[in-house]
């Protein structure tokens, strides 16, 4: 069923585009289901692996697999937006809804439109933090260091969860590499993560993929 959801999706949004429906208003509604579905799938994970609420497990695998769902579908839309090139003269809102879909896509669609969204942030349409989050991204999907250290990975058992940074290329500049995307330091970022997610982050400068990997293996 799914194969046939993209091609009508697509369909629809150029027919939206074309009416009176702006893309602005259509970005809306796109950056509106990427959002709430991001926020249930969130509440429902604190439950689980911060609360130890081991009975909403199957809610949220349901609903891990629906922001998989929302994913594709406005990954659809999104495609058929930039077939002819980025738009001009949107909304600032617009242009970071196109960045946010792109950063939750698939690899192989983050790696395709990694140097639009280079493009979009030396144009001031979008953060250079935004783009720096997509490059990390990637960087860790290859399991390469990230570079500004904005990628998390978190592992352990319900009710006892484990949050760490990434491993980073160059940890002896890493906050300078923030400072220059107009990131905070790695020490606020660390309490920002602490507090929005509930489970303390950690950042080990010298440790390694390997070393990390090793880590994750044991609490599988």
């Amino acid at each position: 069923m799914r194969q046939f959801i993209i091609p009508i999706l697509s369909a629809l949004c150029l027919a939206a585009c074309n009416s009176d429906k702006s893309t602005d208003a259509l970005l809306i509604e796109v950056w509106n289901s990427d959002q709430g579905a991001r926020t249930r799938m969130a509440e429902l994970t604190k439950a689980v692996t911060v609360e130890g609420r081991t009975e909403l497990i199957d809610s949220l695998i349901a609903e891990v697999e629906a922001v998989e769902r929302t994913d594709l579908e406005n990954m659809a839309i999104i495609d058929s937006l930039l077939k002819d090139g980025l738009p001009a003269n949107l909304t600032p809102q617009s242009y970071k809804t196109i960045w946010i879909v792109i950063d939750h896509a698939s690899l192989e669609k983050q790696e395709q439109y990694l140097p639009l969204i280079e493009e979009m942030s030396q144009r001031g349409l979008i953060g250079n933090d935004e783009y720096a989050i997509l490059y990390d991204r990637i960087a860790m999907k290859r399991n390469r260091p990230q570079r500004y250290g904005s990628q998390t990975i978190q592992f352990g058992s319900p009710g006892a969860m484990n949050l760490y940074v990434f491993p980073v290329e160059n940890p002896t500049i890493l906050d300078s590499l923030r400072a220059s995307v107009g990131m905070s330091s790695m020490e606020e970022y660390l309490k920002q993560l602490t507090h929005t997610t509930g489970i303390k982050a950690e950042y080990i400068p010298a440790i390694t993929i390997d070393q990390l990997n090793t880590m994750q293996k044991a609490y599988k």
